[in-house]
């Protein structure tokens, strides 16, 4: 999500607005004078009425953005630091892997097929880790979909 600035676009309509108005009252109307501010008491009170609400829409909705933009920025920052702190747990847990499979080598414990599977196990964990860390939009759906690659097909079922 973009930060827009709301205040400064209904800034911008209500000027048009306050214009188009002027403008409708002289020519569809048919007063006697182009009025950008209207003599008249109501219908200067009508047109500041609608700009002052249209100005006030503009801040709230710049308000509510600035939030939801806040928002997304701490989660981002909370899922990276979770991302950074798993791989960090991970890599030591693959590196003592590593180490007591060369230690097992050493000795002829396993057999191949023994071999590859647990080869296999480091490397899919080393996938799904860089997968993970690779999400951008931060959704359940995400996350999940990124380190169960049937978690698609079981929410469509």
């Amino acid at each position: 999500m973009r930060q827009l600035n709301y205040t400064l676009k209904s800034i911008i309509i209500s000027a048009l607005l306050w214009l188009l108005d002027s403008v409708t009252h002289f020519y569809i109307f048919k007063e006697s004078q182009l009025e950008f501010i209207p003599s008249e008491t109501n219908e200067l009170w009508m047109r500041l009425s609608i700009v002052i609400l249209f100005i006030a829409f503009g801040f709230y909705a710049d308000r509510q953005t600035m939030t939801i933009l806040k928002k997304e920025k701490e989660k981002r920052v909370i899922f990276d630091a979770t991302i950074g702190s798993s791989q960090h747990i991970l890599n030591n847990l693959l590196n003592q892997m590593q180490y007591f499979k060369t230690k097992a080598d050493g000795e002829n414990i396993f057999d191949d097929e023994e071999n590859y599977l647990y080869e296999k196990a480091i490397d899919d964990g080393k996938q799904l880790v860089k997968k993970l860390s690779a999400v951008k939009e931060l959704t359940e759906e995400n996350i999940l979909s990124s380190v169960y690659p049937t978690h698609n097909n079981q929410n469509n079922s």
